[in-house]
């Protein structure tokens, strides 16, 4: 672990050392990543990369955290806190299976909480597991759990009795970049709002966590609903830089080049939409 003090101070090359609670916490995150990254180029350690990831996490940086965080793993595989940061990113990055079998772990130790609960609930809708669903939607407390978690809590349980679109059709507005009902938003608002609007709102998004590659998957996808295959082309192969080639991206590659070579209807039907993402995933996505 660091043997930091409370307070910032400077190495010996003058670089500002962010102190351990803004490490830990996510606070100017690509500031941390930074500072980080140095770090492990001097002395790789397991917990460099559990910290990193962390932070990579907070900038939304999904594909970057699941690399640190395995690697984390590789040399710490029974650490609770990298086990338990390990599922959250795994879900992030549709790996629900590896998701559930290290939320599962946690579950075991002293590190177990709400969140960790709702973790698994979300899992287990995403893979169809219904009744295990369910069951750890009866488990949560949720007086323990953050404002934010509180209402992501409340959408798992409307999920659960419903299906994604008709969360979307509830939503006044657009959701804050940092809930995952956002990606509901911009998966159903691709069709749903105007062309303007999307763009407006999703560039705004971007522009916070240009990192992030769902944000980016939806803005690729708007380019190629607006014919603008080339520069779809180019955001998919960022993607594919940061990102695992997932099951839902590969049939996204997919419907880019059918549809740049004239073999799709001019509007998406609903089965060909769900090709691209199963709603059972959006909501677990964040």
């Amino acid at each position: 672990m660091f043997l930091w003090s409370c307070q910032s101070s400077s190495d010996s090359k003058g670089e500002n050392i962010p102190d351990q609670q803004t490490i830990l916490t996510g606070q100017q995150a690509a500031k941390n990543v930074q500072f980080l990254t140095l770090q492990l180029e001097d002395q790789p350690s397991a917990n460099l990369y559990f910290l990193r990831a962390r932070n990579y996490e907070t900038l939304h940086a999904y594909g970057l955290a699941d690399q640190d965080i395995e690697k984390a793993l590789r040399d710490n595989p029974g650490v609770p806190a990298y086990l338990a940061l390990s599922s959250v990113i795994k879900q992030k990055v549709e790996d629900y299976a590896t998701s559930i079998d290290r939320a599962k772990l946690v579950e075991a130790t002293a590190f177990n909480s709400e969140q960790n609960e709702l973790l698994l609930a979300q899992n287990y809708f995403a893979t169809n597991q219904f009744n295990l669903g369910r069951k750890y939607l009866k488990k949560i407390d949720a007086t323990l759990l953050s404002k934010t978690d509180h209402t992501l809590l409340k959408s798992v349980k409307d999920y659960a009795v419903s299906d994604s679109v008709r969360l979307f059709e509830l939503m006044d507005n657009k959701p804050t970049d940092e809930s995952p009902l956002v990606y509901i938003y911009y998966e159903y608002g691709l069709e749903s709002l105007s062309n303007l609007r999307y763009q407006k709102e999703l560039l705004a998004s971007l522009k916070k966590y240009p990192m992030d590659p769902l944000f980016m998957r939806f803005w690729a996808r708007f380019l190629v609903k607006m014919k603008k295959y080339e520069q779809a082309s180019s955001v998919y192969k960022q993607i594919l830089k940061v990102f695992p080639r997932t099951k839902s991206l590969a049939a996204e590659l997919v419907y880019m080049d059918l549809a740049r070579q004239g073999k799709l209807p001019e509007k998406r039907t609903e089965s060909s939409s769900d090709s691209l993402s199963s709603k059972k995933d959006t909501l677990v996505q964040n």
